[in-house]
């Protein structure tokens, strides 16, 4: 995913920062990145499709991060990716061969009884699909949350969202774990954003600016730092063998050329280079930098750049690359979340989820997080049954009909029958279950000395019991029927029943009965008894 060790390489141009730099501003989310990493507590879950409420994890990762943002004031702008693009086909067949490798390791490794392997596969197994997307945008949209679903890849449209005004709906900086914005000339990407605001920031105009970090970049553009990444090895294209990003970048800080820089590389390889390299590469740096995107101003697809004459006439004009044209009724259908990008059918064909969270911001809690509620927003025709309790403040679903877009319904028996090897690894926590395990109320025993009582529930020994004991300290709360006792004096309180006397009977029972706490001896002792011997 993404520029392979490109993050690794930049790393001396990484700056550490807090999300709430960019209050007040509007900021643009990667959907499917908060989506993959929200899917890791619930892999298992989602592959095998069992029933049960974990499997809708995701949403809750996804939203707690939104509202971390909204909570310092910055305006989330959340995009989906869309069709997958035709020169993009190899790489996205070889992600599925390695998906259902892993579901296959996985399932062997929960036969074996290893359960904490078989996480792991299942891990490299979950893929996200449009119907998860639509999940999250059905909360969004009761959120007021703007969204959009990209016709492409949701990096071109992020690109292109950043290269806008704020008042034409632009964004400053964008949060993924996709180094491919870099490649698509994004000025300010946060990656690693943690659950508390802390991530990692790049700045593309500092990194071409800096003289004192290495590796330096100071003669680059984005232009070549774009073919730096392809060289390097995209999604769009594999590297040439022997060259990775170290030598990628030499070769373009050398020959400050892409031009040059290619047929230098077709002179060292020779018959390494495939012969249709040089083409395939043209179109890698094209869909980087002219990929096709949504406008929601003219509400149709458009290129992020317009292609220039001179790289047309390289390519034949043919533009098939950068994926097909779509009908503008289509286009906005898909922008607006209504239909399946993959599919091309209307979400309502299906039978909705009816998984309406609505969360709620709240104060945050005294380790800076934000806690999330979430209440139903009942639908007539769901598939799911959402029930609240504010006792646990925890969604139960019940999965009342197998969705029909899942594809892994042939390891649904299977789940069945494993479900016993499961349970132990169910009861680890995440850590968003982390999050809110915090919210269920504790059950605090009956006897808590601090718990409020009523006068007719308090309990005093008898004058005999205080004198060998010590008095029980007693507050009053003012107008209030209740009495605290100390911890110390709660097996007095607990012993023997006296009445309670108004305040001011109270008051010359607590004076007799300090008197009578000194005792005989202490009496005979006292100065008093002196005198009157004198």
């Amino acid at each position: 995913m993404g520029i392979k060790d490109l993050l690794k390489f930049v790393k001396p141009h990484v700056e550490p920062i807090h999300i709430k730099k960019y209050a007040g501003k509007r900021v643009g989310i990667d959907a499917y990145s908060w989506l993959h990493k929200g899917a890791y507590s619930c892999s298992m879950e989602l592959t095998l499709n069992m029933e049960g409420d974990k499997k809708f994890q995701y949403l809750n990762y996804c939203m707690h991060r939104i509202n971390l943002l909204r909570h310092y004031k910055i305006t989330p702008v959340v995009v989906f990716d869309g069709m997958s693009i035709p020169c993009k086909a190899t790489t996205d067949h070889d992600r599925t061969r390695r998906r259902n490798e892993n579901r296959d390791l996985a399932m062997a490794k929960l036969k074996e009884g290893n359960a904490r392997a078989a996480v792991d596969h299942f891990q490299r197994a979950v893929s996200i699909t449009p119907a998860m997307a639509h999940q999250l945008i059905q909360i969004l949209r009761s959120e007021n949350i703007e969204f959009v679903v990209a016709p492409y890849e949701a990096d071109a449209q992020l690109a292109y969202l950043s290269t806008l005004e704020a008042g034409k709906g632009g964004i400053v900086a964008v949060i993924s774990e996709d180094s491919d914005l870099l490649a698509y000339g994004c000025p300010a990407v946060v990656f690693k954003m943690d659950r508390y605001g802390n991530g990692e920031e790049i700045v593309l105009n500092k990194v071409f600016e800096s003289a004192n970090r290495m590796p330096s970049f100071r003669n680059f553009d984005t232009e070549l730092f774009t073919g730096m990444c392809v060289f390097a090895g995209c999604d769009f294209l594999p590297s040439v063998p022997g060259i990775g990003i170290v030598k990628a970048y030499t070769l373009v800080s050398k020959y400050r050329s892409l031009e040059r820089a290619l047929s230098i590389l077709k002179f060292e390889k020779g018959n390494l280079m495939p012969e249709d390299y040089s083409k395939s590469f043209k179109e890698a740096v094209a869909v980087f930098q002219h990929a096709l995107i949504y406008d929601a101003r003219s509400k149709s697809l458009k290129q992020i750049k317009p292609l220039p004459e001179k790289l047309l006439q390289d390519l034949d004009t043919d533009l098939d690359f950068l994926g097909p044209e779509i009908p503008q009724s289509m286009a906005i259908a898909i922008a607006e979340g209504k239909l399946d990008p993959t599919t091309m059918e209307a979400f309502d064909h299906f039978p909705r989820s009816g998984v309406h969270l609505k969360p709620t911001i709240q104060n945050p809690t005294s380790d800076g997080l934000l806690q999330l509620e979430a209440t139903i927003l009942p639908t007539t025709d769901s598939c799911f049954t959402v029930i609240s309790s504010q006792k646990s403040r925890k969604e139960i679903v019940e999965v009342t009909k197998q969705n029909p877009l899942m594809e892994e319904s042939k390891y649904s028996n299977e789940a069945t029958e494993l479900e016993k090897l499961v349970r132990p690894l169910n009861a680890q926590p995440t850590e968003d279950n982390k999050m809110s395990a915090t919210n269920i109320p504790l059950k605090v025993p009956d006897n808590n000395p601090f718990r409020k009582r009523k006068r007719n529930e308090v309990q005093l020994p008898d004058q005999a019991e205080i004198a060998s004991e010590q008095v029980p300290v007693l507050t009053e709360i003012e107008n209030s029927q209740m009495l605290y006792a100390t911890p110390e004096s709660q097996k007095s309180l607990d012993s023997k029943p006296i009445n309670v006397v108004d305040a001011q009977g109270r008051a010359k029972t607590d004076k007799a009965r300090r008197s009578n706490w000194q005792g005989p001896e202490n009496k005979r002792g006292s100065i008093l008894n002196f005198f009157s011997r004198v």
